[in-house]
């Protein structure tokens, strides 16, 4: 294991070149719990919506747009699916494992972590359409939380870093993060299961982010269940380095994570009581200073920052809304009066749109 992550090191400093662009307005893909995936505009100095239309989709719960074409789950237990939608037509292929809650477009595939099925679907993408599975992984495990970690849970898929051949998996039911290898080849491609991060018992890894450290490169893990963010220095094995508390009710809700194009603040969501967002300044070495917590609307599911920095949008559930925070210079979140109402669906994902597969 420690041989296979050395190189990447060497590879963290494809993070540190990142930067932050200023676009007067953003396109964004709304997922939801419904019958439908919204189209939106987000102007980034007027704070207004515009409304680019919709796509109908049974459970989108996750969905992206790129290169023209949107790609979204259909997270409807053992009737699951993946759709994609290209000049007007739909694909609509029930071949996942049952509620498939993520998508990861990559090298020409888009791939699935399939929740209540535990496993991994991969399908490849010609001319911005999907086409037929052409591999599934699927893990068997358990954990000691009886009512949440019953089975495998994969809720997210991460690539490493300057190693596209390398995706993570968080396995929310047993406490891993299962290490993948993919090989594209055409319409068929391989995947295996090489190796395990073991996060502590009962914490429930859910989402990921890479950030950089003094040392090199840091992988951040949110953990639904113990509400903690594991860190894990990166550069020579995954070592945990730190886990700090981000729920502060321990409710088990905890949601997503995301980095401050800056580099120098972490973000998570959490749920199911005392909704919010909880800020973290980003120390030299990796590791996480907790700053502060800001309550949003209810059930913050998934979140995003805008590509300047300045903007932190929620998808909050439950109160059929999208909320729209402003990111001050010290990292904390100011309320604004922009919040876009969606009254016939609810809102779980929100994605800007990306140029390229």
């Amino acid at each position: 294991m420690k041989t296979l992550f050395r190189s990447i090191g060497a590879a963290a400093a494809l993070l540190a070149a990142g930067g932050c662009g200023n676009p007067a307005a953003i396109d964004l893909v709304i997922g939801t719990y419904g019958e439908n995936i919204h189209l939106y505009s987000f102007d980034c100095e007027s704070l207004e919506f515009t409304s680019k239309g919709k796509v109908e989709a049974r459970n989108a719960s996750y969905a992206i747009e790129c290169e023209g074409s949107i790609f979204a789950v259909s997270e409807c237990g053992g009737d699951s699916g993946v759709y994609s939608f290209k000049d007007g037509e739909t694909t609509d292929l029930r071949q996942t494992g049952a509620d498939p809650c993520f998508i990861l477009l990559h090298e020409g595939y888009m791939m699935t972590a399939d929740y209540s099925g535990g496993s991994v679907s991969v399908f490849p993408i010609r001319d911005g359409v999907l086409e037929e599975r052409c591999a599934q992984l699927s893990f068997t495990g358990s954990g000691p939380v009886a009512d949440r970690q019953e089975s495998s849970h994969i809720h997210q898929l991460k690539v490493v870093p300057g190693m596209n051949n390398h995706i993570l998996a968080t396995d929310l039911g047993a406490d891993v993060i299962h290490i993948l290898e993919f090989k594209p080849n055409g319409t068929k491609c391989g995947l295996s299961h090489i190796g395990d991060i073991q996060c502590p018992p009962g914490s429930g890894p859910r989402h990921m982010e890479f950030g950089m450290g003094k040392n090199g490169l840091i992988l951040y893990c949110i953990a639904e269940l113990s509400g903690e963010v594991l860190v894990y220095q990166a550069s020579d094995g995954f070592k945990l380095v730190q886990r700090i508390q981000a729920d502060e009710v321990n409710a088990g809700g905890s949601a997503d994570i995301h980095i401050h194009p800056s580099g120098r603040w972490l973000y998570t969501s959490h749920r199911l009581e005392n909704d919010g967002i909880s800020i973290f300044s980003i120390n030299e070495d990796g590791t996480l200073t907790k700053e502060g917590y800001m309550n949003t609307g209810r059930h913050p599911r998934n979140f995003m920052i805008t590509e300047d920095g300045n903007f932190l949008l929620v998808a909050c559930r439950d109160d059929r809304m999208i909320q729209v925070f402003r990111i001050g210079k010290d990292g904390g979140l100011i309320p604004t009066e922009a919040v876009l109402h969606i009254e016939s669906d609810m809102p779980s994902s929100i994605t800007a749109t990306t140029p390229t597969l």
